[in-house]
């Protein structure tokens, strides 16, 4: 494998890891997932604000309200991340079983840019 196939694939293994085991973690009661996956997915987030994938200001706000609204309030910020990465299921599924197809889409979107 390339590297970038390499970084697509493990890239979607995060996202749907951290989704999934805070969802689990929450629903089942189980505080240490519920932290573990939570924790993933805001740093997934983090990673990408950083990188210019995803605009800060709507994240950012949405995590201020329902921080306010949960309790404890970390329990919001992770909300606030997940309903993002929840929305980009089928992208992150892309990532894992066809990053070739990925690229290539990308490298052609390029082409006319």
């Amino acid at each position: 494998m390339k590297k970038p196939v390499l970084v697509l694939v493990f890239q979607g293994l995060f996202e749907l890891t951290g989704l999934f085991a805070f969802l689990m973690g929450y629903f089942a009661g189980i505080t240490s997932l519920m932290l573990f996956g939570g924790i993933l997915v805001v740093l997934d987030d983090v990673i990408e604000i950083f990188m210019g994938i995803l605009n800060p200001l709507f994240p950012v706000l949405l995590a201020i309200v329902l921080a306010i609204v949960f309790t404890p309030w970390y329990v919001g910020v992770f909300w606030a991340s997940t309903a993002f990465k929840v929305l980009g299921i089928p992208g992150s599924f892309r990532k894992i079983f066809a990053p070739y197809k990925l690229i290539e889409e990308v490298e052609h979107q390029r082409r006319f840019l």
